[in-house]
């Protein structure tokens, strides 16, 4: 996927189409102002671009960009909000996606005085490390991504994906960053 970024009055069909708009899969709208967001998504669905991407500033105004049939509406803020939230919530968690319906895919970074460290997936089942509702999904190594089995061994270092619910990621974040030896 290429992605041109074009400095220029979007509000300006004229402007759109010589930058080939109509050509795009997507476009994505982030000034600070809505009604230039709204503007350029009116344009951008004038052109026939599919895929329509804006931020709102001003959360009152997210009903009326949702009503204007774009596919995705967020405020910055409310996504600085939420990041900010799971960076105290789960302070090892690197990176999170929100799958909706109560569960989270987790990214952490397995440190030294990690619970799992150097422990086997085998064993980690069998010693019911992680709440029953979290599984390791994926383990990436040296810029290698594996799938971890029974015998699979996690290392210091390892990137760890964890498919948990939400309301488990603390405890989830603190078994990749500390042993419990009452610190």
């Amino acid at each position: 996927m290429d992605c041109v970024v074009i400095h220029a009055d979007a509000t300006s069909i004229e402007a759109l189409k010589e930058a080939k708009a109509e050509k795009a899969d997507a476009i994505v709208v982030t000034t600070n102002d809505d009604s230039i967001n709204a503007l350029v998504i009116l344009l951008a669905k004038q052109l026939g671009i599919k895929r329509l991407v804006s931020s709102v500033n001003n959360e009152d105004h997210l009903h009326v960009f949702e009503q204007m049939g774009i596919d995705t509406v967020e405020s910055p803020y409310r996504l600085n909000g939420r990041y900010l939230y799971r960076a105290v919530l789960g302070p090892n968690v690197k990176e999170f996606l929100d799958l909706g319906d109560g569960f989270e895919i987790l990214e952490m970074i397995v440190h030294q005085n990690s619970i799992i460290a150097n422990k086997m997936i085998k064993e980690l089942n069998k010693e019911r490390t992680l709440p029953k509702d979290s599984r390791i999904i994926l383990l990436k190594r040296n810029n290698q991504i594996i799938i971890p089995e029974g015998e699979t061994r996690i290392f210091v270092k390892d990137i760890v994906v964890v498919l948990s619910k939400k309301e488990r990621v603390s405890i989830v974040s603190d078994i990749f960053g500390h042993k419990n030896n009452g610190n």
